[in-house]
């Protein structure tokens, strides 16, 4: 199986260069972006592969993205403490992979990209500071992403596995053009239910919201950590927004499922790409997908990944809090499945733990676990922070975004702590794109607060 293409910031060509040499113009990066993430979201993996080896979609559009920075009339760092830890725990990131390129060329590089997609989050931020009119902008891009996703992604699922292996590939990699991830599905239906909940878009329909609903509960059956996820994204919604009427008829939707399942005992089979040839959508599936995290089910497979999940961990935890690894890790390049004898591919593609916090330490040791904590927590707390301020003042409008935003991040992390995720294209751009997302945000809201207002736009009253 081929792996994922990495990026790495290649040197910029005259094209991009010139495709953003005047204002109009530079507004195309931001609908590339756009564009690029939605075939992410409903390709999967099988978009990744757009483009020519060694360039895919990722690398022209981190290239036209730091194109777009030399002629952006924002200068200098944001000052946030979340920006300057990223930008520390990169150059740590950096000094634990230049060691080990002459060793594993291009296999550092893809190991690398968990830290090095965090240069999204940078050209991200910059590019909305600039014009802060473009966070209105994105918002309504992605009002119009939850509509079309929701219909794609069903199409794009089921012909997955009806063509199966008919299903067209890449010339140069073993791929298909289509290949979604139960897991990535879900982080992207927790973050359009938080942009529902959070009254970015208005009110939705019961249509939608029963969409929503069958699509978490047929691709959730397939993935524990993606369905964990988003039932976590549902309770905070709940919690900061218990009154929403979409949130109790979605929740309503779901109850009535679950007890038609318990009641009638229908076990549905669906088709599985793992080692077992169907997926069971059924109320004990459903309760055995989430026992299984924290406990033994009777259902073998769960119970076997678990284990083998928790080992490989235990390990990691020995050789760097307890072992010799403690500072540095491993580096970014070596196999960890192959080194640490956990490789459970015939042709060795897997090279890293279900966990990206694990990766983190196994690769670049505790203090690469500590930068990778601060990253993240400090990102959660200043978006909440700002959540409350405008929440306390009664902007409703910025406290909608920054609930969106926090509950998708939320999304990303339970799932990239259970799964191969951030280490990829599919799951890594697409953080580090609402990472920036939010620092700007954070940085719009304490200059121009009014910018919303100003691009009030009825589909997002």
């Amino acid at each position: 199986m081929s792996q994922v293409p990495g990026t790495t910031v290649p040197a910029l060509s005259h094209a991009p260069t010139v495709l953003l040499a005047s204002p109009a113009r530079r507004e195309l990066w931001l609908h590339a972006l756009m564009l690029t993430l939605l075939g992410y979201a409903v390709l999967g993996k099988g978009w990744a592969y757009v483009g020519y080896p060694p360039l895919f979609i990722g690398e022209v559009l981190l290239a036209g993205g730091a194109a777009a920075l030399v002629f952006s009339r924002l200068r200098g760092m944001p000052r946030a403490f979340p920006s300057i830890a990223l930008l520390t725990m990169m150059a740590w990131g950096a000094l634990r992979t230049i060691p080990y390129l002459s060793s594993f060329g291009i296999d550092a590089v893809r190991d690398a990209v968990i830290w090095g997609y965090g240069a999204f989050a940078f050209i991200t931020f910059w590019y909305i500071a600039a014009r802060p009119h473009r966070l209105a902008l994105v918002l309504r891009r992605y009002a119009q992403f939850a509509g079309i996703f929701l219909v794609a992604m069903p199409a794009a699922w089921a012909l997955r596995f009806v063509l199966a292996d008919a299903m067209p590939r890449w010339p140069w990699a073993d791929v298909g053009i289509i290949d979604p991830k139960a897991g990535d599905v879900m982080v992207h239906l927790s973050g359009i239910l938080a942009f529902w909940i959070a009254g970015i878009r208005g009110e939705v329909g019961a249509g939608r919201l029963l969409l929503l609903a069958a699509c978490a509960g047929v691709i959730g059956s397939y993935e524990r950590a993606g369905m964990v996820a988003f039932l976590l994204c549902f309770a905070v919604c709940a919690i900061l927004r218990p009154h929403r009427g979409q949130l109790h008829r979605l929740a309503a939707v779901v109850v009535i499922g679950l007890v038609v399942l318990a009641v009638t005992a229908i076990r549905l089979e669906a088709p599985s790409r793992g080692e077992a040839k169907t997926r069971e959508i059924s109320f004990e599936q459903f309760v055995a997908n989430v026992l299984s995290l924290t406990s033994s089910t009777e259902l073998g497979d769960l119970d076997n990944t678990r284990t083998w999940r928790l080992e490989w961990w235990h390990d990691i935890a020995d050789y760097t809090l307890r072992g010799p690894y403690f500072w540095q890790g491993k580096g970014f390049g070596i196999n960890l499945a192959d080194d640490d004898g956990y490789q459970v591919k015939s042709d060795g593609s897997l090279r890293s733990p279900h966990s990206a916090h694990l990766t983190m330490l196994a690769r670049a040791g505790v203090p690469g676990l500590a930068l990778w904590a601060a990253v993240q927590l400090s990102w959660a707390a200043a978006i909440f922070r700002c959540y409350l301020g405008a929440r306390r003042s009664g902007q409703s409008r910025w406290s909608d975004v920054f609930l969106f935003l926090l509950v998708y991040w939320l999304a990303f992390m339970a799932n990239a702590s259970f799964d191969v995720y951030m280490e990829g294209p599919m799951g890594g751009i697409w953080f580090w794109c609402i990472y920036g997302l939010g620092l700007g945000a954070i940085w719009i809201y304490q200059r121009n607060p009014g910018i919303l207002v100003q691009d009030a736009d009825p589909h997002l009253a």
